[in-house]
């Protein structure tokens, strides 16, 4: 019984000793797979860490590139050092961990670095000497991309010089080139790694160019990546790991502890499972949304921000911003100015040289804007044509003056775009804060009524806002809107004034001038509103609205005198419309009005906006049978050089001339000069404004051809017009 109970007793030992050492197993067992667990853990996030280090390297080093490439873009071969230093300073100041920037020419030499040194050309001369390099540059410069070069040493810090072809083909004038301290732009990406957890260290081959943790150890935990932004196949390796605090929040002590409390394995074993499962879930979902929230965070922010075609501040940005200073310099009494910018008759170049160039054009305008404006001025796209310059500080009118000014002469230098060489003028309205506003609505208003005044006063200028421009703005809007109406309701209305031969005296056709007849039956002339309709251009719809019912009245005439022509204003705005000859046509088409009984009267600075336009239209013109009269002829450029190459009928010498030819000496014998001028070329002189006997017989004297003014008939409605022609 008694050895029963030993044996009994025994395996009950026995037993318990076997589930003990079962126990322990298993718990050393879990523990083992917790710490294998830890690691993979750990591998993760290591993962997940190495693929936001890449995304944050590459997208990083993508934007110094592309606003290298944007910098060669901007290159102008006929550009000063001066300029090439502006804006060189400029990509410097806000290019962290780019030092030094130069330009090498396509032989390869260097000629100027910023800032300049001696030591930095000298280093930049021996490099791109270098055979290596040279035909890594040659390939670059054919492939159009940028190199990214060797990392070197440069007093102790490891550097590397990015190499940005300048042009390509004939054009192609050499490299930019931006040297990069390795440490600086690297440790700005990654920030602190005590702060993120992580420690990097990167090679170029064996060589370690970067490194902001210790020295590492054969048993590290270890992530690596290569990286490579350019054509070769010189990559950077990247090993990325933890700093001892990550490692202590993921790699821990509980095996350890498993294993002594082996009386709950089984639900620490439950909690690994889920641990390391939701730990692997949730690193590479935090990975992920790290990498694609921040791509897009910076994208949204960056379109929400800035205009797509100028990489400007747009018009959302400017207006938060100055609303900002508002409220700021509400406490701080800080003063401020805003520019509002137009670029006069912008508008002509996308209608006569197309959208096209007219983007490329507003391309180039930053340049412009950064050779004239400080650093901390911000310039904005309010959209179109149109800038806002904002000018930090109190600034006194003479030297808002001389600014603008500046700003003005820099426009002058023609721009090219292709084929075309483009000048550029400007109008400027400048509002001071707090003098001219309360807030940003109230600011950019007064502004853009400053500019509107200066648009008046011939553009090319600038005006400062004060109450009178406040009330000539509310005027200018209520006209525009009338004239809106006007055309709409039909109040245009075309007057002809009669045309005679001076020889025989009997009315040859007749000049259709517009009159607006307001609804309170007052009858406007042109002078009043005539500028307005070219600048909204309603003078496009509105000239050809007159024409068509000119020919269609006209065409009465012809049926009994079919030697009689009509004369009519074409506006440059009209002339250089893509479908100028395309609409004409369908006005003679559906008026049957004969093209050979029709002129068209021009004005000399009509013409010359666009010779190659101009000259194209007056031979399509001829071809048609419609003769082409020189407006105004005196008054503007007067060249025989455009009388010789346009397709030219008629010279009106302007009144100006022949109010005086009685009293006047000089004007005389300008009439006199002109009328042999027209002779000569075998052209038709007509005096304009002929208001009295004496100057009629002075005019016969040196036989003009034909007259009209006052001294004959007013311009009259067509009716009466009718009724003179017809008795």
């Amino acid at each position: 019984m008694a050895e029963n109970s030993q044996v009994g007793l025994h395996q009950s030992k026995s037993g318990a000793a076997f589930m003990s050492v079962g126990i322990l197993v298993i718990a050393l067992a879990i523990a083992v797979y917790v710490q294998h667990s830890q690691k993979q853990v750990l591998k993760q996030i290591l993962s997940g860490h190495a693929e936001w280090t890449k995304v944050k390297l590459v997208s990083s080093t993508q934007k110094l590139l592309s606003d290298l490439n944007s910098m060669s873009e901007r290159w102008v071969s006929s550009q000063t050092e001066q300029d090439w230093r502006l804006n060189a300073k400029d990509f410097l100041t806000r290019t962290y961990g780019v030092n030094h920037f130069g330009w090498v020419d396509s032989d390869f030499k260097v000629q100027w670095s910023e800032p300049e040194s001696h030591n930095e050309k000298q280093m930049l001369s021996q490099i791109t000497k270098d055979d290596q390099v040279m035909t890594k540059l040659v390939k670059a410069r054919e492939m159009g991309n940028a190199e990214i070069s060797k990392p070197y040493t440069i007093d102790q810090n490891k550097v590397v010089y990015l190499f940005q072809p300048v042009g390509s083909d004939e054009s192609f004038n050499g490299f930019y080139v931006g040297q990069v301290q390795v440490d600086e732009f690297i440790d700005d990406i990654l920030g602190d790694p005590e702060t993120v957890g992580f420690y990097t260290k990167a090679y170029s081959k064996k060589e370690v160019v970067f490194a902001n943790g210790p020295d590492l150890s054969d048993d590290s935990h270890l992530e690596y990546f290569e990286v490579n932004m350019d054509s070769d196949e010189d990559g950077w390796l990247f090993k990325v790991y933890p700093t001892s605090n990550s490692l202590n929040l993921i790699i821990t002590s509980l095996p350890y502890f498993i294993a002594v409390a082996g009386a709950i394995i089984a639900f620490l074993f439950m909690l690994t499972l889920r641990s390391k499962q939701k730990a692997k879930n949730e690193s590479y979902k935090l990975a992920n949304e790290i990498s694609e929230k921040e791509k897009i965070q910076f994208e949204l922010e960056y379109l929400a921000n800035h205009d797509t075609l100028t990489h400007l501040p747009n018009r959302h940005y400017i207006t938060n911003f100055i609303e900002s200073r508002v409220k700021h310099s509400k406490t701080s009494s800080q003063k401020f100015t805003v520019l509002f910018i137009d670029l006069d008759h912008f508008k002509d170049i996308n209608d006569t040289l197309g959208h096209a160039v007219g983007d490329e054009m507003l391309k180039k305008l930053p340049i412009l804007f950064n050779r004239v404006f400080r650093h901390d001025d911000i310039i904005a796209r309010m959209g179109g044509d149109e800038f806002i310059v904002y000018l930090p500080g109190e600034m006194s009118t003479d030297d808002v003056t001389k600014l603008v000014e500046r700003f003005l002469k820099s426009l002058e230098y023609p721009i090219e775009i292709g084929e075309h060489l483009i000048r550029l003028t400007g109008s400027v309205g400048v509002a001071f804060y707090p003098q001219h506003g309360a807030n940003v609505t109230e600011l950019l208003s007064h502004a853009d009524a400053a500019l509107y005044r200066a648009k008046d006063e011939g553009r090319n200028t600038f005006a400062i806002y004060d109450s009178e421009i406040e009330q000539i703005a509310k005027d200018r809007i209520n006209l525009i809107s009338k004239l809106h109406n006007a055309h709409e309701q039909n109040e245009f209305e075309m007057y002809f004034q009669p045309r005679y031969d001076l020889a025989g005296g009997h009315i040859i056709g007749a000049e259709a001038l517009i009159r607006w007849h307001s609804p309170d039956n007052r009858i406007i002339h042109p002078a009043e509103f005539i500028d307005l309709l070219e600048e909204t251009s309603l003078i496009i719809p509105v000239s050809w609205q007159m024409l068509t019912r000119c020919c269609q009245q006209f065409s009465k005439l012809l049926e009994q005198q079919p030697d009689l022509f009509l004369s009519f204003n074409v506006s440059a705005k009209q002339l250089e419309h893509p479908d100028f000859l395309i609409n004409l046509q369908k006005v003679l088409l559906k008026t049957q009005f004969p093209a050979n009984n029709l002129e068209l009267e021009l004005t000399e600075q009509t013409l010359i906006q666009n010779v190659e336009n101009s000259r194209f239209i007056l031979d399509k013109l001829k071809e048609m049978g419609i003769s082409i009269a020189i407006d105004d002829f005196g008054t503007g450029y007067s060249s025989l050089s455009y009388l010789k190459n346009f397709q030219v009928n008629i010279l009106k010498i302007d009144k100006s001339f022949i109010q005086d030819i009685d009293s006047d000496n000089d004007d005389l014998e300008l009439v006199k000069t002109m009328i042999a001028m027209g002779k000569n070329l075998k052209i038709t002189t007509v005096a304009e404004g002929v208001e009295n006997e004496s100057q009629l017989n002075l005019l016969k004297v040196e036989a003009c051809d034909q007259v009209q003014g006052y001294y004959f008939k007013k311009a009259l409605r067509f009716y009466d017009f009718y009724q003179l022609v017809t008795e």
